[in-house]
């Protein structure tokens, strides 16, 4: 179902290319056209509210659009200057994609609503979506099933578009918001998972590529401390307020499912409240009977509150069992044992750096990097 929305995603963006393309070549003669006209004359012949129209003159102020196809622009006095400006501006959205404005974010109407997380503003903003929806997705698609995952990805897009109007208002386009919603599901489910990354400089010209694996926790909350800081100093045109929304509506979703029991952990997997136990109960895990699990499972009168004691660990001894009377008989250790390392760590001949669950340990597969055929070694 991931690859199904990314294809989904991919082929609006060619429809929506297709149908601005023609009516975007004809904008600087539309500009000449209106060079004389009064902005505000202008804005009634395309239907442009006030309210939009002093966002546009806002917009202006603050940040003026990429103006390279204004031949002329030379001529113009800083007010002429502007007014060329906000009816570019017009002329991009209410003629340039008056087909697809009806499914662009702007107020509660459903088309917008549902239609915003499908289009995007360029090839950028569609790749970089699509790699980010790409990484986290297919997880979290494989986790909670094909249909759960297409409700979630609507939800949590929905979400993040009431999110901007609420707190920012305006009219915003982009995945952005349903895919912070998955992320913020992935941090909750695969907070340990870690992620191959590139860094790509230039010495010389010459590209130097530099492979490094991150937590995905450590990565993901970066993220969401740059959408913070955007959010409080506000500016640019990102919707900031869309991600946190999707974002926390994404953390909400995967708290409930957990709690209700739709997802289920493997043996090798560790939600984020598993991973916090550990933490303030490092005991626990290194010995199970150290007293915390017996504290876990003591009881009290519902009508006392009386304080729980840890009942402190049975002492045992190892037994010696005879397995066959021919043969040397074995010592085998009753009572609770150290739980062993649930992952296998290794290396590839090419460098890449591989961990698997222990239970894949003899069996063969391959590497995520050069796909070189690797047998899993035991433990």
């Amino acid at each position: 179902m991931n690859w199904l929305i990314i294809a989904g995603a991919i082929a609006v963006f060619v429809l929506q290319t297709l149908s601005i393309h023609e009516r975007k070549e004809q904008v600087p003669a539309m500009i000449k056209q209106y060079e004389n006209v009064p902005v505000e004359e202008m804005a009634k012949k395309f239907g442009v509210k006030e309210k939009d129209l002093n966002e546009i003159e806002k917009a202006v102020e603050k940040a003026p659009v990429d103006i390279e196809d204004i031949t002329s622009i030379v001529k113009y006095k800083p007010q002429q200057l502007k007014e060329m400006l906000v009816k570019r501006i017009i002329i991009e959205r209410y003629y340039v994609e008056e087909e697809i404005r009806p499914y662009i974010l702007d107020g509660f109407a459903l088309k917008g609503l549902f239609g915003h997380m499908w289009l995007h503003g360029g090839i950028i903003h569609l790749l970089g979506n699509m790699l980010f929806l790409w990484i986290f997705g297919n997880a979290i698609c494989s986790k909670i099933g094909n249909f759960r995952y297409a409700l979630a990805y609507i939800g949590l897009g929905l979400v993040a578009g009431i999110s901007h109007l609420v707190f920012v208002g305006g009219s915003m386009l982009g995945a952005s918001g349903a895919i912070n919603g998955i992320v913020g599901m992935f941090l909750v489910l695969f907070p340990q998972n870690e992620i191959t990354c590139y860094f790509v400089f230039l010495i010389f010209i010459r590209p130097i590529v530099k492979e490094f694996t991150l937590s995905s926790a450590w990565m993901i909350l970066l993220w969401l401390a740059f959408d913070i800081l955007g959010a409080m100093w506000g500016g640019g045109q990102v919707a900031y307020f869309a991600h946190l929304g999707g974002f926390a509506g994404g953390v909400v979703l995967a708290v409930l499912m957990l709690k209700f029991k739709m997802v289920t952990m493997e043996r090798y997997e560790k939600s984020i409240f598993q991973v916090i136990e550990e933490y303030r109960h490092p005991s626990a895990i290194e010995d199970p009977s150290a007293g915390y699990y017996n504290y876990l499972n003591a009881t009290v009168n519902p009508q006392q509150e009386l304080p729980l004691v840890p009942i402190p660990p049975v002492p045992f001894e190892p037994k010696t069992i005879s397995i066959d009377p021919v043969e040397q008989p074995q010592t085998i250790p009753l009572g609770p044992q150290k739980p062993q390392d649930e992952f296998i760590r290794f290396a590839c001949a090419c460098g890449k750096r591989v961990k698997m669950p222990a239970k894949y340990a003899g069996k063969t597969g391959k590497c995520p990097k050069c796909n070189a055929r690797l047998k899993i070694p035991e433990k």
